[in-house]
């Protein structure tokens, strides 16, 4: 009898480290999406304040509202 409650405890330890490493691994892949989209928001900015700035010989954005405004 106590044999058989050692088993059950030993499966539902197997089972929740299999769900652990199963979380570790999700955290550690959002972990890398979130860090390639701050990049990525870092280069947008970054190619914004260029097309912003009047020494870029582009044609600057005008943050001005229509007349209509």
């Amino acid at each position: 009898m106590a044999n058989n409650k050692i088993i059950a405890l030993e499966e539902k330890i197997a089972h929740i480290q299999h769900m652990l490493d199963d979380l570790n691994m999700v955290v550690f892949r959002q972990g890398e999406t979130i860090e390639n989209l701050n990049n990525h928001i870092k280069e947008l900015k970054e190619k914004l304040e260029i097309l912003k700035s009047p020494q870029s010989g582009q044609e600057v954005i005008n943050d001005d509202k229509p007349p209509h405004y």
